[in-house]
C-alpha cells in the first residue's frame, strides 16, 4: 500500500522524501496511536465495563450504568432510565484506581509520547529516518503503511483524466 502523498523522487524504492503532504504523516500518526494504544483502550473498556456490570449484579439494577462524580459511566447502547444508578460504595475503591489509571495515562503517558512522534515526524519527511529514530518495537506499523500492496481507490483519489478512462471503459456508468 503506498500512502496518499508518498512519490518516489529517484525512483529507489518506495521509502523515499514524502512531498509535503499532511495526510501522509497524520496516517503513520495514526498508524503508531492505534498500534500503542488500541490494546490499552481495550484494556480499560474492559475495566470499566466489569466495574458496571459488578455495580448492577450487587445493587440488583436492571440497566448497566451508573453515576459517579457527576459523571455517567454505561455500557449499554440504550440511554439509561431517569432514575440512575449510583455506583455503591463497595465499589468505589476499584473505580478510584481505574481512574487514577486514566488519568495517569492521559496525563503523563499520552502527551510525551503523541508529542515524540510529532516531533519525528516533524523533524524529517525521509520515511528511513523514522525508522532510525523510532524503536524497533513500532516498526511494525510502519511497514504495514510503507508495504507496496495493492491499494483500492477511492473515487476522490482518481484524477479527472483516469475517471474519464474509467467511464470510456464501461460506458453502463
Amino acid at each position: 500500500m503506498t500512502l496518499v502523498g508518498f512519490i518516489p523522487t529517484h525512483q529507489k524504492t518506495v521509502m523515499e522524501q514524502l512531498q509535503h503532504d499532511p495526510r501522509s504523516k497524520q496516517q503513520i500518526k495514526d498508524a503508531l496511536y492505534a498500534f500503542l494504544y488500541d490494546p490499552v483502550q481495550v484494556q480499560f473498556k474492559n475495566r470499566i465495563d466489569l466495574i458496571i456490570t459488578r455495580n448492577a449484579i450487587l445493587g440488583g439494577f436492571s440497566h448497566r450504568h451508573f453515576m459517579y462524580k457527576g459523571d455517567l459511566y454505561n455500557s449499554e447502547s440504550t440511554h439509561p432510565p431517569l432514575n440512575r444508578n449510583r455506583l455503591l460504595p463497595q465499589l468505589r475503591a476499584d473505580m478510584e484506581d481505574y481512574l487514577k489509571d486514566v488519568r495517569e495515562l492521559n496525563n503523563n503517558e499520552l502527551p510525551y509520547v503523541l508529542g515524540f512522534i510529532n516531533q519525528v515526524l516533524n523533524s524529517s519527511n525521509d520515511l528511513q529516518d523514522y525508522l532510525k529514530i523510532l524503536p524497533e518495537s513500532v516498526h511494525h506499523p510502519l511497514h504495514q503503511l510503507i508495504d507496496p500492496a495493492p491499494v483500492k481507490l477511492q473515487s476522490s483519489q482518481l484524477s479527472v483524466s483516469s475517471r474519464s478512462r474509467t467511464r470510456t471503459r464501461n460506458p453502463s456508468t
